[in-house]
């Protein structure tokens, strides 16, 4: 089956068209293929349909980004959006993942490169791996070259840079479309139901309870930030 009559075939398992689509499992092979590229492959309505899916099973689940192989299509494509906000009083400046809002995008083909020798380390949890999380460094910039769909349906070709939590979504997104989840990369022994990451605050406190090693341990009390 090609990539239009799959895409075509998991479209039509909802029941209306506004409903979600479920989200695959660990385990499902769709989210170990490499993923094959998106551009020029589906019809303009077709591709703006997938969005709108994947954006309606992204807002409900609910997270911050969906790959297509999180619906089970190996297909170079994701929706990512986060509307957080900060609350009443709290600088934003003094996030130390520097949080911010990223309005809803689409974009195909996405190739990330890191952009200076600093990781954050951070909880990251994937709707495909639902309800646990581990943490995971990642480069806090990145530059992001992709082509975005647009809300009209025509392509742009984009190249920019991003930090901060952006940066991480689009790093967690990325790999799912080289058949890599989250957890793969993160740091050993770290792997806990959600439930716990509100024991763990402070990474240092993850470090001597559940007993990690390596970089992480470099880690002052109350830092995320490494620069090796």
């Amino acid at each position: 089956m090609d990539i239009k009559e799959l895409t075509r075939k998991i479209l039509d398992r909802r029941a209306r068209s506004g409903d979600p689509r479920r989200i695959v499992q660990a385990g499902h092979p769709a989210l170990r293929r490499r993923a094959v590229p998106a551009r020029g492959r589906l019809a303009p309505e077709l591709l703006c349909e997938l969005a709108e899916a994947m954006t309606v099973t992204m807002r409900t689940a609910p997270g911050v980004g969906l790959a297509a192989p999180q619906v089970g299509l190996p297909l170079s494509f994701y929706v990512v959006e986060d509307g957080f906000a900060s609350e009443p009083g709290e600088d934003a400046d003094d996030d130390l993942l520097e949080r911010r809002p990223l309005p809803l995008r689409a974009l195909l083909d996405p190739v990330l490169e890191p952009i200076g020798s600093e990781r954050v380390y951070a909880f990251e949890g994937c709707l495909s791996v639902d309800g646990w999380q581990s943490i995971v460094p990642r480069s806090r910039r990145v530059r992001l070259r992709a082509v975005e769909l647009l809300p009209d349906g025509r392509l742009e070709d984009v190249d920019e840079e991003h930090l901060g939590w952006t940066a991480r979504i689009l790093q967690h997104e990325t790999d799912h479309l080289a058949g890599t989840l989250c957890h793969d990369v993160s740091v050993p022994r770290s792997f806990v139901d959600e439930a716990y990451v509100g024991h763990y605050g402070d990474l240092s406190e993850a470090v001597r309870r559940l007993g990690l090693t390596g970089e992480i341990t470099e880690l002052a009390p109350g830092e995320v930030l490494l620069d090796r």
